[in-house]
């Protein structure tokens, strides 16, 4: 057996770990057996002090550790099935200074003991961090559906915004729109009652004063006067229609109605004026 100090007896058993952890063919064969039965006893037997090696649970951990971080290196589950044959193969390969054969079965134990706890420490932290993992996958794609689903009723929100406020734009020009018919509307009909009352007014006006004055003037005067305050009043109606037909956005206009009633009008003062001169009604 090789004499060995704390130290080389710690690398010496992390070193058998990583062996364990590599393949499940290192424990196939007896003489393989053998050789890790052999190198366990000279890690935790000393033969000058009563008390045998005890491995360091620190030791143990990291290079679990190791091994559980680096899959080129091992696998954890590849090493607790190695130290369960350890442990249940083991034989004694060495004697001691009495020539008794030599017991680790205890550390063995311990070892096995403790190289699970932490194999099933680790796998349970992982499966702790895998599921909180998973939660927080979930959560977040949950979190993002949400988003989603703010963002579609955003922009939901707004496209029935923008639609509201079109149609009460569109409403209020369609209201605007039919104040400004209304007004037109009313200034039509008041413009045709003034021409109207306008008309009919200067008709009677005219008329009684034609009627009161009769006896008074020659017939061409009187004549002459009508005609000319005809001409003045039809142009004046005619312009006042004409001002409320462009309110109203009516450009349609019977010129040929005004120059007709105004060639009448003219030619009966030129007619007037001739009948005058050459004397062609006499007086009553």
């Amino acid at each position: 057996m090789r004499t060995l100090n704390e130290q080389e007896k710690r690398d010496a058993l992390n070193e058998i770990l990583i062996e364990l952890s590599k393949s499940q063919d290192v424990l196939e064969e007896a003489k393989d057996k053998a050789s890790f039965f052999i190198r366990l006893e000279d890690i935790y037997y000393n033969y000058n002090n009563k008390e045998n090696f005890r491995h360091y649970y620190s030791d143990i951990f990291s290079t679990l550790t190791l091994i559980d971080g680096d899959s080129s290196i091992g696998s954890l589950d590849i090493l607790a099935q190695n130290i369960q044959t350890i442990k249940d193969g083991y034989i004694s390969k060495n004697t001691d200074e009495n020539g008794n054969n030599i017991d680790i079965s205890k550390a063995i134990i311990k070892l096995y003991d403790h190289t699970n706890l932490d194999i099933a420490r680790i796998n349970y932290t992982k499966t702790m961090t895998n599921e909180t993992m998973s939660e927080l996958a979930k959560n977040r794609l949950l979190v993002e559906n949400l988003e989603e689903k703010v963002r579609e009723s955003e922009n939901a929100l707004e496209k029935i915004s923008n639609k509201t406020l079109n149609d009460l734009k569109r409403l209020s020009n369609k209201v605007q729109r039919r104040q400004e018919d209304m007004q037109k509307e009313y200034i039509t009909i008041l413009g045709i009652f003034a021409a109207i009352v306008l008309a009919f007014t200067g008709g009677i006006v005219f008329s009684s004063s034609v009627l009161e004055n009769i006896d008074k003037s020659s017939i061409y005067r009187i004549s002459l006067m009508a005609f000319i305050i005809g001409i003045v009043f039809f142009n004046l109606i005619w312009i006042l229609i004409d001002f409320i037909q462009d309110i109203n956005g009516k450009i349609v206009r019977k010129k040929r109605i005004w120059f007709l009633v105004n060639l009448v009008l003219i030619g009966g003062i030129i007619g007037i004026c001739f009948s005058y001169k050459y004397g062609w009604f006499l007086p009553i």
